[in-house]
């Protein structure tokens, strides 16, 4: 394979130890990898050094190249500082605290990452705008920080213009307007305005093209790579001020109250811990985060699509990274997609391959430099470091996992197991480096690496593709089975829909499961099935996790038990795989529920699920079943799976490859959507800039360290709402979720761990007690409003309210609120707070002749433990009413099932087996009236989901509507993550 650069020299290494200087063949051949070595010793002491050497090469800088240049033209590392002179001493940065606000041990790792005060190339990416940018002496003397642009007001103008994406031809027709003729800004023309766009401040990673060709092979189409080198790009993220508060430098270790283990963000794992522990002192790990996937462009005609690369830095908290209004990925490349002409399947995928490892090796090589010799770059407070950057994760689906690993379609790309393995209930040894590498060399024994169609049949014959040159091979010691972390949104839930839904179909029948799901209850925030799931042509992963949430309890009776437990434990084991904290009893837990999983799988293949289009399928040979049993392997390592969904890249492909896409004329796309995100983000960077220096804010962020036990996963906009007027600080999209504890008219509840909040108005003003019983079929509303403000409480069935009908109150009239706002903090972290969820109570009325009532589970004074009800089993001793809050509920009351299987032996409630949920009854006072009860607002513990039991076959008059009017129901512990978590503490 050749490029328009010579890439067969840049794996040639010679050692820069001058009593060695040997030459070896590839990255891992180096004495000095290992660090006790002779050379080893040699290049930490001359760390420093090495690092100006290699980077003296490199930058070699040239202002008149355009934004998009051949790479033959430009210097591999073009634009990078030339750092002079030996290193400072380094100022370690303080140990970071103790105690973690999940209220975990926090045992720092001895290396800290350290600062050097005084190197040059300090400054933030906003502060080199004033050191390096051409302008910046102009705005200085003119005082007009919005040069190129005249004006404030024509810089808001030529931002909201080029954001909009209009055509060149819209912009002009709207500054030929007689109101913008009135005012001119200072662009006349789409074409000055473009120009305008493009002279803003550089962003520090240049777009690059490079023309990649294979001798002796033609192609439909020229193969062009558009990309920025890595490094550059990591530069950006790692000095953006705006991650200056959720950015991590150094790894630890968490521990629980009993000293065991427990890990959450990527530098409490394993790998980060024993990466550092390798490398000079105060050096900083940036673990590096790729992710790559096509994506379509067209819909039924044209069958373009592009494949693009996103890069991340795992220093920055997962909470802001999962998050696309943070802009914490970047766009990296744009892969050509090669249709080699003339040549068999196999010898096709071995070429595209080979184009796609050719490809990472070339905008990742400076990557990969870092990684070995380390390099000096300021972090988000301008403070420069030494960075080592390891490659940590590489996002992809299944199809290009088995690329990145170089497997055939039959081999796993994790482990070692083979098709004919991917249903064994145990692990198999993981894919390491030198297992994949190993294999390479017995193939290019047998066969040449440049006779194609020889190499791939030899490859094949040891279950590799023929390429071999995979780019992680001299990326350090990369481990490709640690490195393809889970992707929870293809290797969950999209299994989850592809496998166990379609086993429950052909099990009970697709319009048995969509009368199921039709009949649940509806609840304000929670998806209702009012057509079903068995016809869906098109589901998305936020479909998949919102079947996962209910399926079980839906099927329950309508399946053998066992192939319900078989279902259910493996969607606990989704559940708990997603945990933000994975303590080491819940990674023993995900073990088991796959091992249950495989103990009752084949009940699932006796009962009809596993079927094909020729018939029954008699094993579990599924290559996503047999990945997840390295779920907890990898989380030891890199720390928990959640924070390494693709679902954030996912998001991106609209913003980083279909509006961009969108926005070009359809001929040289690609060069085009390059183009666009260089505007887009050069127009973000100043954008930023400008608000800061036309409000003289600083342009580092430095916030007050303020008390707060809120976790913030939006920090550009924390950012500006602490440093810019109220009028300025909006940031579009991207807003920190609102806190109803902070509204003056919210109730809080004893712990304040949960805010109360009704609307100020009342749906139902000053309504006498007769017409609210008469509007809510509620006769005994008089009854239960005495029993209350009385302190006297009826607990058993058999006993008559205290209180009747006709009784004296204190008032006649009341206010009445169909919906009531609640928001909690998460079981999982306590810093986080949940989205704000709307209960209901709404009045029978002809299209719902129940009314519509949501569930909730309430605080148990007399016990001090929750309990689960409609309302919960409420207390029996009441405040005094001049104490009580002045918000109240009216509830129907449920308790857990009283039946002898549901109860242990001692009497407590226990789970129902196979399903492992609590059975709840509801409660009668007597054989026709419901046990009901009056409660304070601020008893409500948090909103629970109730399945009816619908048993072997749902009944034919039951609906979404009278559901909850059953008797019998589960207590969903899938209704959602929290509801998971919580349940399970109970338990």
């Amino acid at each position: 394979m050749s490029t328009q650069s010579s890439g067969t020299q840049a794996f040639r290494v010679i050692c820069p130890n001058p009593a060695c200087a040997r030459i070896f063949s590839d990255i891992n051949s180096h004495l000095f990898s290992e660090s006790q070595s002779p050379c080893g010793k040699w290049m930490l002491a001359n760390l420093p050094a090495l690092c100006q050497e290699v980077e003296d090469l490199d930058s070699e800088e040239d202002e008149d190249l355009p934004s998009l240049i051949p790479a033959d033209q430009a210097a591999e590392g073009d634009g990078e500082r030339v750092l002079s002179g030996p290193a400072p001493p380094a100022t370690v940065d303080v140990s970071p605290q103790q105690v973690s606000l999940s209220g975990l041990q926090i045992v720092p790792h001895p290396n800290q990452s350290a600062t050097y005060p005084g190197h040059p190339g300090g400054g933030n990416i906003l502060q080199q705008i004033d050191h390096f940018d051409h302008n910046a002496a102009f705005r200085v003397s003119t005082g007009n920080v919005f040069l190129p642009l005249s004006s404030k007001r024509d810089w808001q103008l030529a931002k909201w213009l080029t954001e909009a994406s209009l055509s060149h031809r819209q912009i002009n027709s709207f500054l030929k307007l007689d109101r913008i003729k009135a005012q001119p800004p200072s662009f006349a023309s789409a074409v000055e305005l473009r120009e305008c766009i493009e002279s803003l401040p550089d962003i520090p990673a240049e777009w690059l093209f490079r023309d990649i060709t294979i001798p002796g092979y033609r192609t439909k189409e020229p193969i062009v790579l558009y990309y920025r080198d890595g490094l550059k790009v990591v530069e950006n993220l790692f000095g953006n001020p705006i991650f200056a508060n959720c950015m991590e430098f150094s790894p630890y270790t968490l521990q629980d109250e009993a000293g065991e283990p427990v890990v959450g963000e990527f530098m409490s794992g394993r790998f980060a811990w024993e990466y550092q522990s390798t490398k000079p002192f105060g050096s900083t790990t940036v673990g590096i985060i790729l992710a790559s996937d096509k994506t379509p462009l067209t819909v039924g005609t044209g069958n373009k699509e592009m494949h693009p690369v996103l890069i991340s830095i795992a220093n920055i908290s997962a909470g802001v990274r999962m998050k696309a209004t943070s802009h914490a990925f970047a766009i990296l490349a744009y892969l050509a997609i090669p249709k080699f002409l003339d040549v068999q399947p196999s010898v096709h995928t071995s070429l595209a391959t080979r184009v796609y490892h050719a490809s990472f090796d070339i905008f990742t090589a400076s990557l990969k430099r870092a990684e070995q010799f380390g390099h000096f770059m300021p972090d988000p407070r301008g403070d420069v470091r030494l960075c080592f950057t390891p490659l940590i994760s590489h996002i992809l689906d299944m199809a290009e996992q088995r690329i990145f690993a170089l497997v055939l379609g039959n081999q796993s790309p994790t482990s070692t197991a083979s098709y004919h393995e991917f249903g064994d209930p145990s692990q198999h040894p993981p894919r390491t480096r030198d297992h994949i590498l190993g294999k390479i060399a017995l193939a290019c024994k047998e066969a040449p690496a440049h006779d194609v169609p020889a190499y791939t049949r030899a490859a094949a014959r040891h279950g590799i593709l023929g390429a071999p040159l995979p780019y992680w091979r001299d990326w350090g010691h990369a481990e490709p089975s640690l490195v393809q972390t889970p992707d929870a949104l293809h290797a969950f839930h999209k299994f989850f829909f592809d496998h166990p839904v379609a086993w429950i179909i052909s099990m009970i029948g697709g319009d048995e499961l969509d009368r199921r799901l039709q009949a649940l209850p509806i609840s304000v925030g929670v998806r209702h099935w009012t057509h079903g799931v068995s016809k869906l042509k098109q589901v998305t992963g936020r479909e998949h996790r919102d079947l996962e949430k209910v399926i079980v309890a839906v099927i329950a009776g309508a399946v053998p038990d066992t192939v319900l437990c078989a279902l259910r434990a493996l969607v606990e084991f989704i559940f708990l795989s997603q945990g933000l904290l994975l303590y080491r009893d819940q990674m023993h837990a995900i073990r088991e529920a796959l091992n249950e999983f495989h103990a009752y799988k084949y009940d699932i293949i006796r009962a009809g699920g596993r079927r094909g289009k020729n018939g029954p399928i008699m094993h579990f040979k599924i290559p996503k079943l047999e990945a997840m049993w390295r779920i907890v392997y990898n989380a030891e390592y890199m720390g928990a799976p959640y924070q390494f969904t693709s679902d954030i890249t996912e998001r991106c492909h609209m913003s980083h490859v279909k509006q961009p896409f969108r926005a070009s004329n359809r001929r040289n796309f690609v060069e085009q959507c390059a183009r666009y995100m260089d505007r887009v983000e050069k127009v973000a960077l100043f954008d930023l800039y400008t608000r800061l220096k036309h409000n003289g804010a600083s342009l580092l962020n430095i916030m007050v360290d303020e008390a707060s036990t809120v976790a913030d996963h939006y920090p550009e906009a924390t950012w500006m709402s602490h440093v810019l007027p109220q009028e300025e600080s909006k940031v579009g999209g991207a807003r920190s979720r609102p806190s109803l504890a902070s509204k003056t008219r919210s109730r809080l509840s004893e712990d304040s761990s949960i805010a109360f909040l009704v609307g100020l108005k009342p749906h139902h003003p000053l309504m006498s007690i007769f017409a609210a019983s008469q509007l809510f079929n509620i006769r005994d509303l008089h009854g239960a409003l005495a029993d209350y403000f009385d302190n006297v409480t009826p607990r058993s069935e058999s006993r008559p309210r205290v209180h009747s009908t006709p009784c004296q109150l204190d008032f006649s009239h009341i206010n009445i609120w169909n919906n009531l706002r609640i928001q909690q903090r998460s079981s999982q972290d306590r810093t986080i707070l949940l989205p704000i969820r709307t209960l209901q109570a709404l009045p029978p009325s002809t299209e719902k002749p129940f009314g519509r009532c949501d569930t909730v589970l309430i605080n148990d004074f007399v016990s001090g433990s929750p309990t689960k009800d409609s309302a919960g089993d409420l207390p029996t001793k009441r405040p005094n009413s001049t104490q009580s809050p002045d918000h109240y509920c009216y509830v129907d009351l449920f308790e857990f099932s009283r039946d002898g299987e549901h109860r242990d032996e001692d009497g407590v409630a226990i789970p129902a087996s196979h399903i492992d949920m609590f059975v709840v009854r509801r409660r009668y006072r007597d054989r026709t009236h419901r046990l009901t009860d009056v409660i304070a607002m601020t008893d409500i513990r948090e909103i629970v989901e109730l399945v009816p039991i619908f048993g072997k076959r749902i009944a034919a008059d039951i609906d979404c509507n009278n559901s909850l009017e059953l008797d019998n129901f589960y207590l969903n512990s899938f209704a959602n993550k929290e509801a998971f978590h919580s349940i399970l503490s109970y338990q």
